[in-house]
């Protein structure tokens, strides 16, 4: 019996070790402008330099008026575009994704009628990907290690964006780079952190976080982005599985002594203004009717429960930015944040 309790903790060691390097190969970079933190899920880990490799510096970007410190940037994954955004994806009727089951998790956006949806199976490969419904341009942008998805348009004075993934982090939450400037965007601060537009904000647009049967059910007229993405990568497994399974980061961020929730419960966290409120998403099933509403600057945040533990944000004040992301990250970047409490 001993042998055969030591023989099952040592294959769930190995199963650990082996998701760690699975995702470390996705998030490792080698340049000495810029901090990595240690492996593993205990989080924290010291920054450390490591020897240049290829030409992945801090200078493939430009980081005029840079908002956010330059040490508190890491090294996140592999280099820049070595995590490959789509643009104009591939896509099928909903009725022909039989590449997904029932309970995958889409992001569902919906846009003067016209209905897409996009696997996070492909958004943990890819992370950006830029496309259009109806006339506008948007991107939808995911991050494994925050587990924070958002859509926003990527139109901006007079210009069109397109979005890659930099292979930088900053409080593990993945920074993207336009095209045209090569200058950084943070995801869940919604706004440019260098280049032309620094401090600037994109329009965040309507998503819904739901399960492919969900989403089949009320878009049955909708499209799916498909896996036809011209990169070989094994969109039927999750490499984050354990990571989301485990306690502690793989990399560092602010907010994390704030224990008003644990470190990865999910939230909506929404931004109006000055103020900043985070919905846990247990909070909005635990609601009448699976629906929260709530008062937040000049209107109503309402919120609504999808299948598999799944939220949809029904409406929210006018200029309102939106995402879905766990607790350390949102309070990463906003430690003023109220947290929504049940009357």
């Amino acid at each position: 019996m001993a042998k055969k309790l030591l023989a099952f903790a040592g294959l769930g060691l190995a199963l650990v070790v082996l998701t760690v390097s699975v995702i470390q190969n996705r998030h490792l970079l080698v340049d000495p402008d810029v901090p990595t933190a240690g492996a593993g899920f205990g989080g924290g880990g010291s920054p450390t330099s490591r020897p240049a490799a290829g030409d992945l510096t801090l200078g493939q970007f430009d980081l005029t008026d840079l908002t956010i410190p330059r040490d508190e940037i890491m090294r996140g994954g592999p280099p820049k575009d070595g995590i490959p955004a789509i643009t104009d994806p591939d896509v099928v009727p909903v009725d022909q994704a039989d590449f997904l089951r029932a309970g995958d998790r889409v992001v569902g956006v919906t846009l003067n009628g016209e209905a897409r949806a996009y696997p996070i199976r492909l958004l943990n490969w890819h992370e950006v990907v830029n496309d259009e419904l109806a006339g506008i341009p948007f991107a939808v942008v995911y991050c494994p290690l925050c587990d924070s998805a958002s859509v926003f348009d990527r139109r901006i004075g007079d210009e069109t964006l397109e979005f890659g993934v930099s292979g930088l982090l900053y409080h593990s939450n993945v920074l993207l780079y336009d095209r045209t400037h090569d200058a950084l965007w943070s995801q869940i601060l919604f706004a440019a952190v260098s280049g032309p537009y620094a401090g600037q904000e994109l329009d965040h647009l309507p998503w819904d976080l739901t399960t492919f049967a969900q989403w089949k059910r009320d878009h049955p007229g909708s499209t799916v982005a498909t896996f036809n993405t011209g990169h070989m990568r094994a969109y039927d497994r999750n490499p984050y599985e354990q990571y989301f399974r485990q306690d502690g980061l793989m990399f560092p961020a602010k907010g994390g002594d704030d224990d008003r929730l644990p470190e990865k419960e999910p939230v909506v966290g929404v931004v109006v203004g000055e103020v900043a409120r985070a919905y846990p998403v247990a909070r909005v099933a635990a609601a009448e009717g699976g629906r929260l509403v709530d008062e937040l600057g000049p209107a109503q945040v309402v919120l609504e429960a999808r299948d598999g533990g799944q939220v949809r944000v029904v409406a929210k004040p006018e200029g309102a930015q939106t995402v879905h992301t766990f607790w350390f990250a949102w309070v990463a970047f906003h430690p003023q944040t109220e947290l929504f409490e049940q009357p």
